[in-house]
């Protein structure tokens, strides 16, 4: 029985991984959300130059809370380099009162931002979560991945250091035909 619930999982996950290539939009959009203390904020003053990692992700979610081990050492691992992690959490606003309880559980040390009506999440067209996106510092989107399974956090390390490792941030990392990611330009 466990095993047939692993299998299901698992191609559930490959299921929900997916590839997005009509993607228009080029910029971060620039939207309103509000941060833990229910502050309004624009994502782009969060966003502060640098290049980010933005993973969207909610407090029902198993993959978004396993992902966020890895998401936590990237943010530490690499800020002195110019590089950062914002969560969005987009629980609805019932559900968020969890995620203060979660974030202290999971020692995230990253800042965290509520899009409980999910007006920026929608703008990605995204299916299934988590969801990731990598933005340059001068706001430009770079590239997207969905969903996480175990491995995943090793493509998303290789894709930030290409970027961090290239003082323009303009050239994508070489992509692999087995991955579901999607590099924009």
């Amino acid at each position: 029985m466990l095993r047939k619930i692993l299998l299901i999982t698992l191609v559930l996950s490959f299921c929900f991984s997916e590839e997005n290539t009509e993607r228009k939009e080029t910029d971060f959009p620039k939207v309103k959300i509000q941060n833990l203390k229910g502050r309004s904020v624009f994502v782009h003053d969060v966003l502060d130059n640098k290049l980010t990692l933005v993973n969207f992700w909610a407090t029902w979610c198993v993959p978004c809370l396993k992902e966020m081990k890895y998401l936590n050492q990237f943010h530490t691992t690499y800020s002195e380099q110019g590089f950062q992690v914002i969560g969005i959490s987009i629980d609805d606003t019932r559900s968020s009162r969890r995620v203060p309880s979660v974030l202290k559980s999971k020692k995230v040390d990253y800042p965290v931002l509520l899009d409980t009506e999910q007006l920026l999440f929608n703008r990605f067209q995204s299916s299934a979560m988590p969801f990731s996106v990598l933005v340059s510092a001068d706001g430009k989107i770079l590239w997207e991945h969905t969903g996480y399974i175990p491995g995943d956090e090793k493509k998303m390390e290789e894709v930030i250091l290409s970027y961090l490792t290239d003082t323009n941030q303009e050239t994508p990392a070489e992509e692999n035909d087995e991955t579901k990611d999607t590099q924009v330009n």
